[in-house]
């Protein structure tokens, strides 16, 4: 019975020595990583480990999962999945994995690049097809149209038109574009199919564009006014009382590109008046294709439509929507989309427009080429849509001018020379600009009523106006 009960008091030692033993070994962690890096893309990255105790793993965010999720006690290394989800956003973004062993713990910080942002640049890129969709972000720039959604979106890199946008995906404009609710100035990301019209790239098409989100905002571009004290050199005289607004647009960092003097009843500017220098000029390449979006400052109602041109009585001239600032005078393709804007456009002769119109517009770019500075009044007279109108895409009438004019003050040296022209708005032949065609800027006053560069001092404007172009030989030698 001794040896029984010694036996029994070792065995109960050896039982506590064991007991005690494993009670007294350190809990150990050992991470290979602290720190991993995935693309936008996402994917799976194994991540080894070293524990001596059982373990679990979780995560901060339900972007990242990791499989298994625990496990026991080993003396080699163990290893964990990582998978990271596709990061949608341009922005990157960090999860943290904690790993729990016992009483020791570590921490793995997951960092996931923002996806590659997806310009219109990139778009335009792009092939035609009627299968791959592509998220665009971009400004509405113009939103001519209600109900099928027809506007342009532009970025810091291009622009395009959307040609139909419904709120969800469909096969067919729906016409539900009016419950969005979207305005010049709002930033919207829509899903869309790339697709070409003439030519010209489009979002949407045959088969629309459909809305995703967007950030309310307003444009920024332009101004509406009844009049300015505005001190510009190129701008006559405005009045408050008139009933003709100003429209005052920009360049992106500021600066004044034109302002358009509209004729609400008319439904054309009166004049346009703009500083033009090299620095502003073009080939002529026109960023809009073959579209005219309307004004932002302006409602539907209150200017034409011409996505479709002007429509005029059966035996009249062909008109064209012709510009007053032209499109060649804005290079930057922000700018130049804005000269197409309707309230720039008027009705006017083809035949003029192709011809001696546009000899003079690209004179006038030349001596701007060797001038510091060209300041530009173009201007249509005689408009009175009682007499003689076209109408729009929306059968508004427009009132078609009987004739068309400049008047240019040029700045070179710190000194002043002025020249002005007046052309019958109808077909004229002449392919060259002579001095026999220009007239002094106070004949053009008086011809057209509108008092010219009233911001030069006025002994300055008194000199200038009265010069009779013809007897100034650089204008015809340059």
């Amino acid at each position: 019975m001794k040896e029984l009960r010694l036996f029994s008091i070792l065995a109960g030692l050896f039982a506590i020595a064991l007991t005690g033993c494993k009670k007294d070994i350190p809990a150990s962690l050992s991470l290979l990583t602290s720190n991993i890096s995935v693309e936008a893309a996402g994917g799976s990255q194994d991540v080894s480990f070293l524990t001596n105790q059982s373990w679990s793993v979780r995560s901060s965010e339900n972007w990242v999962t990791v499989a298994p999720a625990s496990g026991g006690a080993s003396d080699v290394y163990q290893a964990v999945t990582v998978t990271v989800a596709e990061n949608p956003d341009e922005s990157s973004r960090t999860a943290t994995l904690s790993l729990t062993a016992g009483e020791k713990s570590g921490q793995i910080t997951v960092t996931q690049a923002g996806m590659p942002r997806f310009t219109i640049r990139d778009f335009l890129a792009k092939k035609a097809d009627k299968t791959t969709w592509y998220k665009l972000t971009g400004e509405i720039a113009s939103l001519p149209e209600k109900n099928y959604g027809n506007f342009y979106l532009v970025d810091d890199t291009g622009l395009v038109l959307v040609y139909g946008l419904t709120e969800k995906q469909t096969t067919a404009n729906d016409q539900s574009f009016s419950k969005l609710g979207l305005k010049p100035g709002d930033t919207v990301t829509i899903m869309t199919l790339r697709s070409e019209y003439n030519g010209n790239a489009e979002a949407g098409g045959t088969i629309p564009a459909y809305f995703v989100s967007k950030t309310a905002g307003e444009y920024k571009l332009g101004k509406k006014v009844a009049s300015t004290k505005a001190g510009w050199l190129e701008l006559p005289a405005t009045s408050s009382t008139d009933k003709q607004d100003l429209l005052i647009h920009y360049f992106p960092d500021g600066k004044r590109s034109y302002a358009a003097y509209y004729d609400y009843t008319n439904l054309v500017s009166t004049w346009v008046a703009y500083p033009l220098c090299s620095g502003y000029i073009d080939s002529g390449s026109r960023s809009v294709g073959s579209h005219f979006p309307m004004d932002p400052l302006l409602t539907q109602e209150q200017q034409p439509y011409l996505a479709y041109g002007y429509k005029y009585a059966a035996g009249d001239d062909p008109l064209d929507r012709g510009h007053q600032i032209p499109s060649a005078d804005r290079g930057a393709w922000r700018v130049n989309m804005e000269t197409f804007f309707s309230t720039n456009i008027t009705p006017q002769n083809s035949d003029f427009n192709a011809g001696t119109w546009a000899a003079l517009e690209t004179r006038v770019r030349g001596w701007a080429s060797r001038s510091d500075t060209l300041y530009v009044v173009t201007g249509c007279y005689g408009t009175d849509k009682a007499v003689h109108s076209a109408t729009d895409t929306e059968s508004k009438k427009v009132g078609v001018p009987t004739g068309y004019y400049k008047a240019i003050l040029r700045l070179a040296s710190d000194k002043y020379s002025a020249v002005a022209f007046w052309f019958d708005n109808k077909a004229n032949a002449a392919t060259s600009i002579q001095k026999s065609m220009a007239m002094s800027v106070d004949e053009l006053e008086k011809k057209v009523g509108v008092d010219f560069f009233v911001n030069l001092p006025e002994e300055t404007q008194k000199t200038v106006e009265a010069q009779n172009p013809a007897e100034e030989a650089w204008w015809w030698n340059n």
